[in-house]
């Protein structure tokens, strides 16, 4: 058989095979019941005959391809096992085997250059910035596992300030971050439950917790859209049917409504994975019905710690006691009261891409000034351009030396007219002292 796509120059071709349909694997992946629940649907023990015959024909090409084809298809490691791995890949194409070849190529294509880094290892480099810090901008984070034992991961887009990223990172850093995250963190907490669990863990996927609280329509930007659609992209073509299970809670009025007509556009099986609860007590109840307690963050119901201190510890920099993110949209000047507690230290950044420039100024208590520096981003290109979004944004470091106990104050005196305004980002991080 041969297929040539239309975003592709070359053809697949791939030989039919004849499958012994009484043999003791077909025996093991063919179902025998007429209702299979949409979770199970194309994987060992819940197949049609003409999804065996596709698995069987993809298994055989597969294994006549190379070490960087198999790779890629195999995109969590050999722990995963070959055969839920291609079930991976037929799911998502209803095991339509030509769709599928395509889909793979496109994946290949598309970890071309992630692959030549070794998809971004530091996150911090990856997006030009503390991944503690940016991470405050747009909480996210991975805790323990559900019952059926995948992952557990929160998300808080509600929470997201577009200019707030803007300054600290760029679009290129936020795709690198992303191939950092599925292939090193992602890939790691599933690789932990298949050595916890053995074989009986098959399912390479995450459960999904998508709080929406602080959601508004003012918020999904064009920048927001753009952001989501190539980690979407980056998930749908290289990182295949891995979602178990996403509950969406403090969804606003608006979104159920929304949902409701996009649903029937979704097939059966999608819709059994995605839940909304617009109500905050049955959100808490089914979280905790399908995950144990002591993985869901306190905020969240459950006995763990709560989800901000959670990402403070995974971040790595357990020398930080807490940390604050300021964003400000400074058109004259702007004044910012900090209390430092005995026993830490603290650290001053400025992030921005504000061509216009800004003096920052720590004062102590006597309004002495202990700290001064001109921020302001410099480029060689127009702002607007593809150039200037890709360059990462300027960041500058205030040395104060400040100790607690004490208090200072921050004060920002634009370099700009006052018919002009600029965003900067203000990052304090308190550290053990």
């Amino acid at each position: 058989m041969t297929r040539k796509s239309g975003r592709h120059t070359k053809s697949h071709i791939y030989s039919a095979v004849e499958v012994d349909f009484h043999c003791d694997e077909a025996k093991k992946f063919l179902t025998k019941s007429s209702k299979v629940d949409p979770e199970n649907w194309g994987t060992p023990g819940f197949m049609t005959k003409e999804m065996y015959t596709s698995f069987v024909t993809l298994r055989e090409y597969f294994r006549k391809r190379d070490a960087d084809y198999r790779s890629a298809v195999m995109c969590f490691g050999e722990e995963e096992e070959e055969t839920y791995a291609l079930c991976r890949w037929l799911r998502a194409r209803k095991f339509d085997v030509e769709e599928t070849l395509v889909l793979i190529d496109d994946g290949i294509a598309e970890r071309k250059e992630a692959v030549k880094h070794d998809f971004y290892t530091d996150p911090n480099a990856a997006i030009g910035a503390p991944f503690s810090s940016y991470i405050e901008l747009y909480p996210q984070l991975y805790h323990g596992h559900a019952k059926n034992g995948c992952p557990l991961f929160i998300s808080k887009p509600g929470l997201i300030n577009i200019h707030a990223v803007d300054c600290i990172t760029t679009l290129n850093g936020l795709i690198k971050l992303h191939w950092h995250v599925m292939h090193h963190d992602f890939r790691k907490r599933l690789l932990e439950q298949k050595a916890s669990m053995g074989r009986s863990f098959t399912k390479f996927a995450c459960f999904c917790i998508l709080d929406l609280d602080g959601l508004s329509t003012s918020s999904i930007t064009r920048k927001v859209m753009e952001i989501i659609k190539c980690q979407s992209r980056i998930d749908n073509v290289c990182y295949v049917e891995t979602l178990s299970k996403m509950l969406i809670i403090n969804a606003p009025v608006s979104f159920s409504m929304t949902w409701k007509v996009i649903k029937t556009f979704v097939d059966a099986r999608t819709q059994n994975k995605i839940e909304i609860y617009s109500n905050q007590k049955k959100a808490t109840a089914r979280i905790l019905e399908l995950c144990e307690a002591k993985y869901v963050p306190s905020d969240y119901g459950g006995t763990a710690k709560n989800s901000h201190d959670i990402l403070l510890d995974q971040t790595g920099a357990s020398d930080i006691i807490r940390q604050e993110m300021k964003l400000v949209h400074l058109r004259s000047y702007e004044t910012f009261p900090v209390k430092i507690n005995a026993g830490e230290r603290l650290e001053v950044v400025v992030y921005t891409k504000a061509t216009g420039g800004t003096k920052v100024t720590i004062l102590n208590k006597k309004k002495s000034t202990i700290a001064q520096e001109t921020v302001i981003h410099t480029s060689t290109h127009s702002a607007g351009t593809d150039d200037f979004e890709h360059q990462y944004p300027t960041q500058v470091e205030l040395t104060s030396n400040a100790v607690g106990p004490d208090h200072i104050n921050i004060r920002f005196d634009s370099l700009t007219s006052r018919l002009h305004s600029d965003y900067y980002l203000l990052s304090l991080r308190f550290f053990k002292h």
